[in-house]
């Protein structure tokens, strides 16, 4: 009978405080008891299971997975969807990478967006916010593609049309035909206003590709066949806004670096927030370079690369 009580005062206290939003304090004289009281009973209510917490989006998202890959890779923020079987990854990660984007966006912030499915994902899951005076711009130059959807220009057009802000485009290729051309484009004043953008960016959100992405570009005038051979010969795993790496994160001067328009590597490390967002087992390795090269900072990816990645480092 006592039990009996005792699990009913438990109770009464436990809706009180989680359903009906008393404090302890009015909990405390609406029962007649010390406010110590009415803390330790709600404690022993979560003991007990009488009270069950459910973290919104935990069903998603695999929290200790999350938690466990920040401390192994050193990252700011680890954010790990959870796919259903067959289901195409980018649309759930993007999700997530949109709400991530408008938790950390602030009044004047910079946000700047590489290219790929996965960013495409992002901005078509964005909402509109109350920040004021943004800016969003290209970090890498449009790609003459059919898939205009997935290029910057058209991911920022649409991503400064959601958040309102003000839109900053290169108005040229990712990739020139030689450092020339290159050269003389980038002291033009509409790429200078970009660039300088670009360099005070508060966000970067940035796509991570794979070796065989580069390997086996759709886009043969992308990337050189010497260009290609030299990053084979120093283990090229990846490559973040053109700028390619090894699983060290060392950088590799492939020459390709010399026709690109995109942000520079010096100015994106120092971007605050750098947002990684990858989907897919393909991308273990480049997401290891990408990390310790400092490339991103926080990152966002389905729970089977997540594992993957995990097996990947505890292995060495």
């Amino acid at each position: 009978m006592a039990d009996l009580e005792q699990n009913s005062e438990y109770v009464k206290v436990a809706y009180y405080y989680y359903k009906t939003g008393l404090t302890q304090d009015e909990i405390a004289k609406k029962m007649f008891m010390s406010r110590q009281r009415v803390n330790r009973i709600l404690k022993k209510c979560l003991e007990l299971g009488i009270v069950k917490i459910s973290i919104q989006e935990c069903e998603q998202r695999d929290v200790e997975l999350e938690t466990q890959l920040e401390m192994m890779l050193g990252i700011n923020e680890m954010l790990v969807v959870e796919i259903a079987p067959n289901d195409d990854p980018y649309a759930p990660v993007g999700s997530v990478a949109a709400s991530f984007l408008n938790r950390v966006i602030q009044n004047d912030f910079i946000i700047g967006f590489s290219r790929g499915r996965a960013l495409s994902a992002v901005v078509d899951h964005l909402i509109a916010t109350d920040k004021t005076d943004l800016t969003v711009t290209q970090l890498v130059g449009g790609l003459n593609a059919e898939e205009t959807v997935i290029n910057s220009d058209s991911i920022v057009h649409r991503a400064a049309e959601t958040l309102n802000a003000k839109p900053r485009f290169m108005y040229a290729p990712i990739v020139l035909e030689n450092k020339k051309l290159r050269d003389a484009l980038i002291k033009e004043d509409i790429y200078q206003q970009a660039y300088q953008s670009m360099k005070a960016c508060t966000i970067a959100l940035v796509g991570i590709g794979d070796r065989s992405q580069a390997f086996n570009s759709r886009h043969p005038n992308f990337i050189s066949g010497a260009e290609l051979d030299y990053l084979d010969r120093n283990h090229a795993v990846g490559e973040v806004c053109t700028h390619y790496f090894d699983i060290d994160g060392k950088l590799i001067q492939s020459g390709i670096e010399d026709r690109v328009l995109a942000i520079d590597h010096e100015s994106l490390l120092k971007v605050p927030f750098r947002i990684g967002v990858a989907c897919g087992v393909e991308k273990v390795q480049a997401i290891i370079g990408a990390v310790r090269g400092r490339f991103i900072n926080v990152l966002i990816t389905d729970k089977e690369t997540a594992q993957q990645l995990k097996t990947a480092l505890t292995s060495k």
